[in-house]
């Protein structure tokens, strides 16, 4: 049977590894991401991610034909999106970050998606333009809900900080801590303590160092996006097993 290609065009869908609600979430999949579709039915289709490889299954409801490619990204956390460019209209739904999209209109400080579909202009950037800084775009995620498979500004788990983190700096990386940590820079020897930037990981976690000791991660512990001290995680789960650095 030979595979489609289609985009993700609900805000975001979940990837299970049933078909069925109750199943649990191996990731999220964003607004105008693409997926092959291997099998597919009136209410579950069996898909691989094309933006990392990640294979479940999604309600085949939540997919499009996949159109024109992508022209732009959302670079705001949470975008609403309007049936017309009026900021006094009620929204409709919202995007998150890393959304793709093609705009088809402008209009008093609103860009069109679709038909009936706004979103303010500010709040989309060309695919291609880039923040470096990926320790200041995880930070704009703290306090938001750790999830197990998120990958939304509505709730993430930590290796979609990292991933979402990385792919506004254009970096893309695998969408687990594990093969993060077998893919994502160069391992750090020795004991000196990680830098600022830094990759930390453990068994099933991973976290960011960032200044004067400390580490931002999303962790089921504050059930939140955090910073605390490194030497606080130690203490709760012990040592870290790698530190890895980019560039």
């Amino acid at each position: 049977m030979t595979a489609t290609r289609m985009r993700v065009g609900a805000p975001s869908a979940f990837l299970r590894k049933r078909p069925d609600d109750k199943a649990e979430a191996l990731t999220e999949l964003l607004f105008g991401e693409e997926v092959s579709v291997m099998f597919s039915r009136a209410d579950w289709a069996e898909v691989e991610s094309l933006t990392d490889g990640y294979k479940g299954f999604m309600h085949a409801a939540a997919l499009s034909e996949p159109g024109a490619a992508a022209t732009h990204l959302v670079t705001a956390l949470r975008t609403l999106a309007y049936p017309d460019p009026n900021l006094r209209a009620p929204p409709i739904g919202a995007l998150s970050f890393m959304s793709r999209t093609r705009p088809a209109d402008e209009r008093n400080g609103f860009t069109q998606l679709a038909q009936g579909i706004w979103v303010p202009a500010s709040h989309l950037s060309p695919i291609g333009t880039v923040e470096p800084n990926y320790i200041k775009t995880a930070k704009r995620f703290l306090e938001v809900p750790y999830l197990w498979g998120g990958r939304t500004a509505q709730g993430l788990d930590c290796s979609a900080l990292v991933q979402l983190s990385l792919a506004a700096a254009g970096i893309a990386v695998p969408r687990d801590s594990a093969p993060q940590r077998a893919s994502v820079g160069q391992r750090v020897l020795g004991d000196a303590p990680p830098r600022a930037g830094d990759l930390v990981f453990w068994p099933g976690h991973v976290a960011f160092a960032i200044e004067d000791g400390n580490i931002i991660h999303a962790n089921a512990h504050h059930m939140a996006v955090a910073i605390e001290p490194l030497s606080a995680l130690v203490g709760r789960v012990g040592p870290a097993v790698e530190v890895r650095r980019l560039g």
